[in-house]
């Protein structure tokens, strides 16, 4: 292979991490909301909890009532949901815009209070301060020309490519109501650049608005990348494998797509008939044709952000499972296994070439193809290690036999938590997994203890694996699923953290002294 991450110094290190969703993170002044000032302050919590990777999940924007971040309306954009709003210069100075927030607090509060977030309110109020503070901003940055406002035109400039054509898109589903792209006009639903001037000359005021928020979180964000790199922490996000059909990516780059096509996963013991997705396929050929420039402008916003990024739905690079327009009946985009492999390899080199020494993980969990994890095993890409999906007919495997390049963990974003998975198991499968655990044979009749939490983390921050990445659930033993795949329903996603990291309880503390004494043990310190 011409191409390999063996070099890469995660690859080439025993590193322990957590998985926590940024919308999760509860801290002293967040509205209920996990948002970038949280993020700050979990990232020093963690650093003194001896943990070098901090794995947040995506942070797109999501349309008003969409909550799950793998449905997004930009692979590029940034949530506002997430802006930290008192730390904004503008709205330190802004009397209308802290008037909102006053007239707001009472709901703040009862959202801070609240078990789950509530992205849709949050959002909403956000959104409100916001325009204060960006009027006000129009009215003392831009009419005297500061060096803030300057910085603005800056980055307007440098991320023009696809900011400007977000903004567009994004003030364009203000304007008409969130009615789908495809019920524009003509020369909005199929952009022509001359039209677009004119759109923009006669919307200036709220396309500007976006590009805005964008900055606002841009700047934060570059705070928060200091504050993981003082606290010895790598962030890792996730890029997901699609976009909402009512996204900017897609009205953008309608010739990327297959617009008459839905992607999904075949029929499985789970899912007879296949899944499907609701997100248009991609159309490889095209991007393909064009060095992959289209993924290759993905991954490089990603690496602006994270030096860890996860591909979610890998196998899908190789071959995607669509469903064409009014058929049931699915089939791969690609039949022929060479086609399939050299698709898959030229796009890794792309982002290999991309991503330079960044590292991207592999979401390689399914039916996957031996020619998939042979090729990643060849490139010393890391792919995913769940304890409970490690078994040959029903014995786990022995996790120090993970290969180096992979990521060991207790289970994602998509599971149960391991509390959860411990009692609801059959007492025939808790009997071999504590066998595997512990070496003791026993009926499988165990009630979850302190000790069979400890015996568990340890022996995955044992495995041989360069990289464990722990459930933040699962470090504290607790129930709290993030998402239940295959429903809908006003619990996913909504996750929140039982406890402010500057507010820890000893009870919480205790689980993470035993972990940093695990770390050590396993010689991941």
């Amino acid at each position: 292979m011409a191409i390999d991450l063996k070099e890469n110094k995660v690859v080439n290190s025993r590193s322990t991490g957590v998985l926590l969703p940024l919308s999760a993170m509860r801290s002293a002044n967040d509205w209920g909301c996990g948002d970038l000032d949280s993020l700050k302050s979990w990232l020093k919590f963690f650093g003194k909890q001896g943990l070098k990777v901090l794995q947040i999940l995506p942070i797109n924007e999501t349309a008003p009532n969409e909550n799950c971040p793998y449905s997004a309306l930009s692979t590029y954009a940034i949530d506002p949901v997430y802006l930290d709003i008192e730390n904004i210069p503008e709205y330190q100075k802004c009397e209308k815009a802290k008037a909102v927030v006053k007239e707001l607090r009472e709901d703040i509060e009862a959202w801070r209070k609240s078990k789950n977030t509530k992205f849709k309110q949050i959002k909403a109020a956000k959104y409100r301060v916001l325009w204060e503070t960006y009027l006000y901003f129009l009215q003392e940055e831009k009419l005297k020309e500061t060096k803030r406002y300057k910085d603005f035109l800056e980055f307007n400039k440098h991320k023009f490519a696809w900011l400007v054509p977000y903004a567009i898109f994004r003030s364009a589903k203000d304007i008409g109501s969130w009615n789908s792209w495809l019920e524009w006009q003509d020369d909005l639903k199929n952009p022509d650049i001359k039209f677009l001037k004119t759109f923009t000359k006669d919307n200036y005021q709220k396309v500007m608005f976006y590009v805005y928020i964008q900055w606002l979180l841009d700047t934060q964000m570059h705070e928060v990348r200091k504050v993981a790199k003082e606290n010895n922490i790598l962030l890792c996000g996730d890029i997901p494998f699609g976009v909402n059909f009512e996204s900017a990516d897609v009205w953008g780059n309608q010739k990327r797509y297959l617009l008459d096509c839905e992607i999904g996963a075949p029929q499985d013991q789970f899912s007879q008939g296949g899944q499907k997705w609701g997100l248009p396929a991609y159309n490889w050929q095209d991007i393909a044709e064009n060095n992959f420039n289209f993924w290759r402008n993905k991954i490089a916003r990603a690496c602006e952000i994270y030096d860890i990024f996860r591909l979610d739905h890998m196998v899908g690079f190789f071959r995607t499972w669509i469903f064409e327009k009014g058929q049931d009946k699915g089939h791969f985009d690609i039949e022929n296994e060479e086609e399939q492999k050299k698709r898959g390899f030229d796009f890794l080199q792309s982002v290999f070439e991309t991503a330079k020494d960044k590292l991207p993980i592999a979401e390689d969990l399914g039916v996957i193809p031996d020619y998939m994890r042979q090729m990643m095993q060849e490139l010393s890409m890391p792919g995913y290690k769940v304890l409970r999906w490690e078994k040959d007919n029903e014995v786990f495997r022995e996790p120090r036999n993970y290969p180096k390049a992979s990521v060991a963990t207790t289970g994602t974003h998509d599971t149960e938590t391991l509390k959860e998975w411990w009692q609801d198991m059959p007492s025939w499968q808790r009997a071999n997994f504590w066998e595997m655990v512990s070496a003791q044979k026993t009926d499988g009749n165990l009630e979850w203890s302190k000790e069979i939490h400890k015996g568990i983390l340890k022996r995955t921050l044992g495995s041989g694996s360069c990289l464990v990445i722990l459930p933040f659930q699962d470090i504290l033993g607790q129930e709290g699923r993030i998402n239940t795949p295959g429903t809908v329903n006003e619990e996913n996603w909504t996750y929140r953290t039982p406890f402010e990291p500057e507010q820890i309880t000893p009870e919480y503390q205790e689980s993470f002294d035993m972990l940093k004494e695990l770390i050590t043990e396993t010689e991941r310190a």
